[in-house]
């Protein structure tokens, strides 16, 4: 038994994606069918291998092992080549389902203990999908039982015996929640939805809840080659009113804190709290640009911003 003041907190687990994922964490990327998710796995694994920011956030550069049990090692190349991206040479390994209906972990559980053969190392295995993942037990994704008293405990052993965090890919039911028992959510890490928008499915929300971290949405923007960024919907010469109204309070207060809801009522703001904050974290960049600098920060009951307003220079002026 240990005193809280004798904990020493230089030992919390490493992230691994700021915002997003701790080492020995298990979480879950779920979306309807065909709405992106491997394609977003792919490009977490291109981010990881590199060291490179994924969606904004920050990562640590550290090996991925990809389990695919959905397509073969040809079509994972050529899907990176869609992408147009490249990992970092011997940091992804991949095992497909190699013509068999499924994968299972007694086949592979050499290749799993070299590739986290490194235990001070971060490593990140992604299971896509986690349906046709043997792991040596049976159970039924609608029973709640088994999937909190078997399928996430397997999981958790797992990441404790290699040192790795997992993210496993599933599916959203009719109702966008998340197929199965609430099980799913409920004993995970962290959890990554992708929603379609109806009228462009090349525009989507991700929506991020987390044990660890603060929950938050973004919009993103799917480009040609299959990959996503941060969507900055609003172009220079078309502000929704409402940043212009925070602009000119912005420029008029010059250092001040806020947050989604004061800054609705303190600038006279059309919108509601959360619509703002949606709006104020997908146009970070634009707003910068106009001489916005914004940070962020998070106590126990809210999220605070600091906005330092200086004139924008012209690039004629440079």
């Amino acid at each position: 038994m240990k005193l809280i003041e004798e904990i020493d907190t230089s030992t919390k687990k490493d992230i691994i994606v700021e915002g997003l994922m701790r080492s020995k964490g298990v979480y879950l990327l779920v979306s309807k069918p065909k709405v992106g998710k491997s394609m977003l796995a792919l490009q977490l694994s291109y981010c990881l291998t590199n060291g490179l920011p994924f969606l904004g956030h920050k990562v640590t550069l550290s090996p991925v092992l990809y389990i695919s049990t959905e397509s073969d090692f040809g079509q994972l190349q050529d899907r990176y080549k869609t992408l147009e991206l490249t990992p970092k040479t011997n940091s992804l390994f991949i095992i497909d389902r190699d013509g068999k209906p499924t994968i299972s972990i007694f086949d592979h559980e050499y290749e799993i203990a070299n590739f986290a053969d490194d235990k001070k190392t971060n490593k990140l295995v992604i299971i896509d999908m986690l349906k046709d993942m043997d792991l040596g037990i049976s159970y039924d994704i609608n029973d709640f039982q088994d999937i909190a008293q078997k399928l996430m405990p397997k999981l958790r052993d797992l990441c404790e015996k290699y040192n790795i965090t997992i993210l496993f890919t599933h599916h959203l039911n009719k109702r966008n929640e998340t197929l199965g028992s609430t099980a799913f959510d409920a004993c995970i890490d962290g959890k990554i939805t992708l929603f379609e928008n109806r009228n462009d499915h090349n525009h989507l929300t991700m929506k991020v809840i987390n044990r660890d971290f603060p929950g938050f949405d973004i919009d993103l923007k799917r480009n040609e080659n299959q990959t996503f960024k941060i969507s900055n919907p609003i172009e220079d010469d078309e502000l929704d009113e409402n940043l212009i109204f925070f602009i000119k309070y912005a420029s008029y207060k010059k250092d001040f804190e806020f947050t989604s809801t004061s800054i609705i009522h303190d600038a006279k703001l059309k919108t509601t709290a959360l619509r703002f904050g949606r709006m104020l974290n997908s146009n970070i960049d634009l707003l910068e640009k106009e001489g916005l600098h914004i940070t962020k920060s998070r106590t126990s009951s809210e999220r605070k911003y600091h906005c330092v307003y200086e004139e924008p220079i012209l690039e004629d002026d440079e």
